[in-house]
């Protein structure tokens, strides 16, 4: 409980400060805040402003009335103070109504897994559900091992984990002019979102979560994605964003996708805890953005907004 108020309190401060500027007209949404206002940095719109009124939003929201955890490694759980306290390799998904993944018919797309599967083990354990895990480049202990016991594995780029579970050495592009032989993927492999869903023969079927972690690529597979099939099929999008996505990019998901759970930067580098790597708010002496790296207050605000875990329902299953 002591997690949600405080996450109520930062999503309260946030639209305070307000990161996107709106003339009445949602048709001038894209070129206002592309709009370079100044090439000054050192000056603020609380100067001479060409606007002559703003207003603020934030993503549309949805107050998720049974948010949970899902991963993160054993010595991380136990360092966390409650359930809802972010940790390192875990993620959020909402469970309310058919929102909630139904255990054994559920399918989990997890895009980018880097040295942690704990998400899509727990997917798999605790929901039963079906699991397609991608990463072009790195191998969690659990599929090193797998390969490593049968040399026949070895220049493969898919590992059966077991009937419900499938690793894929390959990762997603945007967007590619090349259509690639999907009977003959080699290791680090780039595919588009629709050569995925033919891969996993999820085409047309429900995906209750499809979880992206790639590091940057981001912005571009979300430019690409064709919001109607997503709003008809995709219980929930959850993801991380890096400096490169703007809302401008992200507001496509509104479309059906309301936020229910958000971790922000606040801070640069790579601070460490008990917990693995901090969301600044955990650590308050680690709130350290760098005021020139900003152009006036909208650009500050929109990067608190967007740089970070951004958690999405689709509200056609709520």
């Amino acid at each position: 409980m002591s997690r949600l108020k405080n996450f109520s309190i930062i999503t309260f401060i946030l639209f305070l400060v307000g990161f996107i500027i709106q003339l009445g007209n949602e048709s001038k949404l894209k070129e206002l805040t592309q709009l370079n206002y100044t090439n000054d940095k050192n000056r603020f719109l609380n100067t001479n402003s060409k606007f002559s009124q703003v207003r603020v939003r934030d993503f549309m929201f949805y107050q998720c009335g049974d948010v949970k955890r899902i991963g993160g490694k054993k010595d991380f759980i136990a360092n966390a103070p409650d359930e809802l306290f972010r940790i390192d390799g875990a993620w959020y998904i909402c469970l309310d109504s058919r929102a909630k993944p139904e255990k054994s018919k559920c399918n989990v797309l997890s895009l980018g897994v880097n040295h942690d599967m704990s998400f899509d083990e727990e997917m798999h354990s605790s929901f039963e559900c079906r699991v397609f895990s991608f990463d072009p480049y790195v191998e969690d202990k659990k599929f090193k091992d797998l390969r490593d016991s049968d040399p026949s594995l070895n220049d493969s780029s898919i590992l059966k984990v077991d009937d419900r579970w499938i690793f894929y050495r390959v990762g997603i592009i945007g967007q590619t002019n090349n259509t690639k032989d999907l009977s003959n993927l080699k290791i680090k492999d780039l595919i588009s979102f629709d050569e995925i869903l033919d891969l996993t023969k999820l085409r047309d079927k429900v995906i209750d979560v499809l979880k992206m972690d790639i590091e940057g690529p981001e912005k571009d597979v979300i430019k690409n994605l064709d919001m109607n099939y997503a709003c008809k099929y995709i219980k929930a999008f959850v993801f991380e964003t890096h400096v490169r996505s703007k809302f401008v990019d992200l507001v496509k998901l509104e479309k059906c996708f309301r936020l229910f759970w958000r971790h922000t930067r606040f801070r640069e580098g790579n601070s460490r805890g008990p917990t693995g790597h901090l969301a600044g708010f955990q650590n308050s002496e680690d709130w350290a953005l760098k005021m020139k790296n900003f152009h006036n207050e909208l650009n500050l605000a929109e990067f608190m907004f967007t740089n970070g875990e951004l958690y999405f329902v689709n509200i056609n299953f709520i």
